[in-house]
């Protein structure tokens, strides 16, 4: 057998880092990085990687910088074969990087790197674990009192100062919870890059970047994710402490609205907060796609396709993620099919009141007219937010779908288990 002459030997980009990932896992993985580009890989890929990057002349030296990397022999065949198989084509020099891909309409960076640096050096210490338990003790002290006036209050009138007032403060807590993020980040001495707002649809939206605490240990990378909801949740013993000492409606109002944003982000369904904690705390990684080869193993057991195995930590998280994302899709299915009855009558009659408060603004008065013009464009956020809310949902229910026949296909596909009813028909 004739060894791969050297224009074989593949060419792999410069900027490539390799970093331990750590999961908890039996066999160890690494973090692949180049660009804004991610991948886990094993050992066995990881020794490749390092053996192309030091360029071999020849099959023979690729040979010799694989066993040197992984303390084991494989021919030149077997390694380019390794490398068809496990590596992306963005790491060969040939491939352009692809563009980085921002799911905003518009965005904007408001802290670059080194001012979010600066800015977390004097808030990593809220991280200490004794003073980080006696704040969320007060929080939860004050949150309790506080939630079910809160809840009441949110449901009242709410004038147009208070409209815009509202506004500003929770975009300030959206700016509280990604300094969260990036705090955590400082205090495991993690680099954390800078934090931005743009424009998802129509949604407002925070982000920062803090791709780096991949590096970190399963438990640090749990604290960066909650590092978000825990900074909020301070920012809400300020508001609480405002409503209890008050009344203040304002304060009532953004308490409820900062509370249920956390615990969307909380929930494990979407690509949010909550599903990156359940991914570092299980080690169980891309999700989605993990749920789908576990269907089509029920599916495969359901028709003899494959035989019944001893259950296991993992399946049991998977198909436990699976019913609750079942649940989570029916909740918004019916709080989407409720708003969408009430929507015609209810935004008809506050259009037609902001309507009425914008025209009666008069001539001269710019401070007046531009509160009424947020008022007025307010009672259009929220049909539009359900609107698009019920279009995202019917894309995610279809994807769902979908992954779900292809996960049935294949099952079908198999051959019958050995000893099934199918094989002996």
């Amino acid at each position: 057998m004739s060894l791969p002459s050297t224009s074989t030997i593949p060419v792999l980009k410069a900027g490539i880092t390799l970093t331990r990932f750590e999961s908890g896992a039996a066999s160890p993985r690494f973090l692949l990085a180049l660009g804004d580009s991610h991948f886990l890989v094993s050992a066995k890929t990881r020794a490749l990687v390092l053996a192309l990057l030091d360029k071999p002349l020849d099959a023979a030296q690729l040979e010799a910088r694989y066993e040197a990397e992984s303390g084991q022999f494989l021919a030149a065949e077997q390694l380019l074969a390794l490398a068809r198989q496990t590596l992306p084509e963005l790491l060969y020099i040939d491939t352009p990087l692809p563009p980085r891909h921002m799911p905003f309409v518009v965005s904007v960076t408001l802290l670059p790197t080194r001012l979010a640096s600066r800015v977390t050096r004097y808030l990593a210490w809220l991280f200490t674990p004794g003073l980080a338990v006696a704040l969320l003790a007060l929080f939860a002290a004050l949150h309790i009192a506080v939630l079910p006036s809160a809840m009441h209050s949110a449901h009242g009138a709410w004038s147009a100062r208070e409209a815009v007032a509202l506004v500003g403060l929770f975009l300030l807590s959206g700016l509280v919870h990604e300094l969260g993020h990036t705090a955590a980040c400082r205090y495991f001495r993690c680099p954390h890059g800078a934090i931005g707002f743009g424009l998802y649809f129509i949604f407002p939206a925070w982000y920062a970047d803090v791709t780096r605490a991949w590096q970190l240990q399963p438990r640090q990378r749990a604290v960066v994710d909650l590092g978000g909801v825990y900074f909020q949740s301070i920012f809400l013993i300020a508001i609480d402490a405002w409503a209890l000492a008050t009344g203040s409606a304002l304060a009532l109002k953004l308490s409820w609205l900062i509370t249920f944003t956390m615990l969307f982000t909380l929930n494990p369904v979407f690509k949010f907060d909550g599903y990156w904690l359940l991914s570092d705390l299980s080690g169980l990684h891309n999700l989605h796609k993990q749920v789908q080869s576990s269907l089509s193993s029920l599916v495969a057991t359901v028709i003899g396709r494959r035989t019944v195995g001893a259950p296991t930590v993992r399946s049991g998280i998977l198909y436990g993620y699976t019913l609750l994302s079942i649940g989570y899709f029916g909740y918004f299915a019916l709080f989407l099919g409720r708003e969408l009855r009430l929507l015609p009558t209810a935004t008809l009659d506050k259009i037609a009141a902001g309507w009425a408060l914008l025209r009666a603004v008069p001539s001269g008065q710019g401070w007046e007219l531009a509160v009424a013009l947020g008022a007025f464009a307010g009672t259009l956020l929220w049909p539009a937010m359900v609107m698009l809310g019920a279009v995202f949902f019917l894309d995610k229910l279809r994807r769902s779908l979908s992954g779900i026949a292809a996960a049935v296909r294949t099952a079908r596909a198999l051959p019958p288990a050995a000893g099934s009813a199918l094989e002996k028909s």
